[in-house]
């Protein structure tokens, strides 16, 4: 594969996996609650989205993806040796992250105390990964081979 066929298919998974990581962070990261817990526990959750985007359930972790996802647009358009070390490090924290939140499912920390509960006690919620992790995490795996590729074409 000639040099130039590796450059142009690498700026395109770039390209291709920026917006991508950004439309993840507006999809559902988190499924909070069931619908039996909902239906039993509604007055104590009124105001809690029950299927949150990223945007929603996060703080910093949704500003740091978005940042990702310019980097890799920028490295898309500008290229460059210390730019690719750069994206290639925010991609492996980002790929960490969301490996981590699909597998535990991210809440905004909305617990229920049920004193009628034999125990009484905190209800499990049920919270289950949304589509936004999966979608995030096809955007960083073609971010991830972009940026892989664009490393053999300086060779």
């Amino acid at each position: 594969m000639s040099q130039g066929l590796r450059e142009t298919i690498a700026d395109w998974l770039l390209a291709l996996a920026a917006p991508l990581l950004l439309v993840s962070l507006f999809l559902t990261w988190s499924h909070q609650f069931t619908g039996a817990f909902a239906a039993r526990y509604r007055p104590a959750i009124q105001g809690v989205p029950r299927d949150p985007t990223a945007w929603q359930v996060y703080s910093i972790a949704d500003v740091f993806l978005a940042v990702v996802a310019v980097a890799l647009m920028a490295l898309a358009l500008w290229g460059g040796r210390a730019r690719r070390l750069v994206v290639a490090l925010l991609l492996a924290v980002a790929l960490a992250f969301t490996v981590h939140a699909a597998s535990v499912p991210p809440t905004n920390g909305a617990v229920v105390f049920d004193s009628s509960a034999t125990p009484p006690g905190y209800v499990a919620n049920g919270a289950t990964s949304g589509a936004g992790e999966t979608v995030a995490l096809v955007a960083l795996i073609l971010g991830a081979a972009g940026v892989a590729l664009s490393f053999t074409v300086a060779l």
